[in-house]
């Protein structure tokens, strides 16, 4: 059975991207999840790295990650207070042209279907997987009904008698 509640304490130094993208790796496996979900979650998640590697105080932070298969939840904690306020902040594409300050903070908002922040200074990145799992359920269906199809002409007409 595949464990989906793990956690992953990582060291925040610059060689830690390949932790970040050996975790992105892991879910999307786990999960089956697809080439445009995974470069999303990458992303976001490398986004939300790179932030924490240039003003995060503290040494190491944690990767949690959470799914029901309808919906995917990564979370990043401790996060400093300095970066959840860049993180409420309302970003839109005209105020990066004025500064490129929140680039980061806009493309990790624009790459995840929600970005919520707990009271216990925890960033979570959610991500609507359904559709996912709905179209691999669609494709088992017809699988199935196709095999059943072509097997269903075939009868046993005696004990010993094979297909």
């Amino acid at each position: 059975m595949i464990n989906n509640n793990q956690v992953f304490a990582i060291e925040l130094q610059p060689a830690s991207i390949r932790e970040i993208e050996r975790i992105v790796d892991l879910i999307c496996d786990q999960l089956f999840i697809n080439d445009t979900y995974y470069g999303s979650i990458l992303m976001a998640l490398t986004e939300v790295f790179g932030l924490l590697l240039k003003e995060q105080q503290s040494d190491t932070f944690n990767v949690e990650y959470k799914t029901d298969y309808q919906t995917l939840t990564i979370s990043i904690y401790p996060v400093d207070k300095s970066i959840i306020a860049r993180f409420e902040m309302q970003v839109s594409i005209d105020s990066l042209q004025k500064t490129d300050d929140q680039n980061g903070i806009f493309l990790i908002k624009s790459l995840v279907d929600e970005l919520t922040i707990s009271e216990d200074n925890i960033v979570q990145l959610n991500f609507d997987i359904s559709a996912l799992h709905n179209e691999v359920y669609k494709q088992r269906v017809i699988q199935m009904n196709k095999f059943f199809k072509v097997n269903q002409g075939q009868k046993v007409i005696k004990d010993n008698d094979k297909l």
